[in-house]
């Protein structure tokens, strides 16, 4: 079955040590990139490119539907320069934190200098929204193509609430994220960012400085919802659709680590844990990595899903990249998830596509 047919939905996460590089393939063949972490370990960008970007439909005149960079920190953007006009990764939307609006204005200045930033890089990030309007936006959808219960929304807290959040530069930057949110039928998946638990608590409780955007892939979503797309309006919050449906995977927040580690996010959850819990981590450890939480390893964060590492299947709380393994979730909208993880990524495209 071809990438181009096949009504199932592809989440890829790729193993790149400490940071974030995912991809998704949705069930109408649309791409989506959330964050472009990436490195001398694996380059995800290419891989995508090779791979991904010639099986999907045009989007607006651009193969990537949406390319969302959570916050702009290097572990998460270190290839975004692959999403700039002219390159082959180039979303038809661009959705990452910016000073483009006032009431959403980041502050640079508390951006610039965290550990393992550089000015070029950042230099990078500002030109790729020089020539975007805002506000943020998901998809607009207005195809005849549809696949039941199909949708995803972004939630994030507008930068200047963020700045009254923290202190600490880091944490502010961390607060920025923007947290992904998609659901195919009974299977969901969510996407934090670096959030801390502080922005996280205020898009539960819908507090002062949330912001929303959510697109239903229903033709008939763009009469029934109109502007869900572009303002924050009364689509779903993210307590509703975690309490009504629950989730299936979790990115944990900032990499698993103890400092994001969030109590209220599971106690919103129906069941008041995910599936499963995936943890982005650091594979060098030969500086402080931090230590990850140990509710994210164990029965209580996580009912247990099957997931299949290299080839032997093992009943897991968590599935992590240490080892260098990419990360393969299958959502078919019924039934259990699928999970693989394989450092060979080439094998897990024979698992994709046969």
């Amino acid at each position: 079955m071809s990438w181009s047919t096949s009504l199932q939905t592809y989440i890829w996460v790729f193993s790149i040590g400490r940071g974030n590089a995912i991809f998704v393939r949705t069930g109408l063949n649309q791409g989506f990139v959330l964050d472009m972490g990436g490195g001398t370990l694996f380059d995800p960008a290419r891989f995508i490119r090779e791979h991904f970007v010639p099986q999907l439909d045009k989007y607006q005149n651009a193969a990537i539907a949406q390319t969302v960079l959570s916050h702009p920190h290097a572990d998460h953007i270190a290839q975004c320069e692959e999403a700039s006009d002219g390159k082959a990764l180039r979303p038809a939307l661009l959705t990452c934190p910016n000073d483009k609006t006032q009431s959403e204005s980041l502050d640079w200045s508390r951006i610039e200098d965290p550990i393992g930033q550089n000015k070029e890089l950042i230099d990078t990030y500002k030109k790729l929204f020089e020539r975007r309007n805002p506000p943020l936006q998901t998809i607009c959808y207005d195809s005849p193509r549809t696949i039941p219960n199909l949708e995803y929304g972004i939630f994030y807290v507008r930068p200047p609430v963020c700045d009254k959040l923290h202190t600490e530069d880091t944490k502010y930057g961390n607060a920025t994220s923007i947290v992904f949110y998609l659901r195919h039928g009974s299977h969901s998946i969510l996407v934090p960012g670096d959030i801390t638990p502080e922005a996280m608590n205020i898009i539960l409780d819908q507090g002062y400085g949330l912001e929303k955007r959510y697109t239903v892939f229903d033709s008939s979503a763009e009469e029934r919802y109109p502007n869900w797309h572009v303002e924050t309006k009364e689509q779903p919050s993210l307590r509703s659709v975690l309490g009504s449906r629950g989730l299936s995977i979790l990115v944990a927040p900032h990499h698993g680590l103890e400092s994001c580690f969030c109590p209220e996010l599971f106690d919103a959850m129906n069941g008041g844990k995910p599936r499963l819990n995936v943890i982005s981590e650091r594979r060098q450890k030969n500086t402080t990595p931090g230590r990850i939480h140990p509710r994210y390893q164990s029965q209580d964060g996580a009912s247990g899903e099957n997931v299949e590492i290299e080839g032997t299947t093992e009943r897991r709380y968590s599935v992590t990249t240490v080892g260098g393994h990419h990360i393969l979730i299958v959502f078919s909208g019924t039934g259990r998830p699928r999970v693989y993880a394989d450092p060979n990524p080439d094998r897990l495209l024979e698992i994709a596509a046969p």
